[in-house]
């Protein structure tokens, strides 16, 4: 649903810039670039302001405290920092070479050479 007919902003933009930070009708104004318009939203804005902390404030009364910020790993098979209660996401596998790629992988011998391929 649109919150602002003037600067078309929808509700779902809104929750997007709380997500990232904004904690006030201005900060997510200034982060969905309201331009002045006729000012209907701005009561919305206030109310989904408040709501939002409301519900982050009885998340972390819940939980006992903000879950803590940690960067997210560059490498792949890297182990994510899990929260209590919520269950680590399965290890990536990685994926075996098919018999194609295989047959084309040829070991050296000791003697510098290589050994003869064999059928398969």
């Amino acid at each position: 649903m649109y919150v602002c007919i003037c600067n078309v902003v929808t509700e779902d933009d809104v929750h997007g810039c709380m997500a990232d930070g904004c904690t006030t009708a201005k900060e997510v104004k200034a982060a969905c670039g309201f331009k002045p318009g006729c000012g209907m939203c701005t009561k919305r804005i206030h109310t989904m302001v408040s709501e939002y902390r409301t519900a982050s404030e009885l998340a972390d009364a819940l939980t006992g405290g903000p879950a803590a910020l940690a960067p997210v790993p560059e490498a792949p098979g890297v182990p994510q920092p899990t929260r209590p209660g919520v269950p680590a996401p399965a290890a990536p596998q990685e994926a075996m070479p098919g018999p194609d790629v295989a047959a084309q992988i040829v070991p050296e011998t000791s003697e510098g050479g290589t050994a003869p391929q064999t059928a398969a």
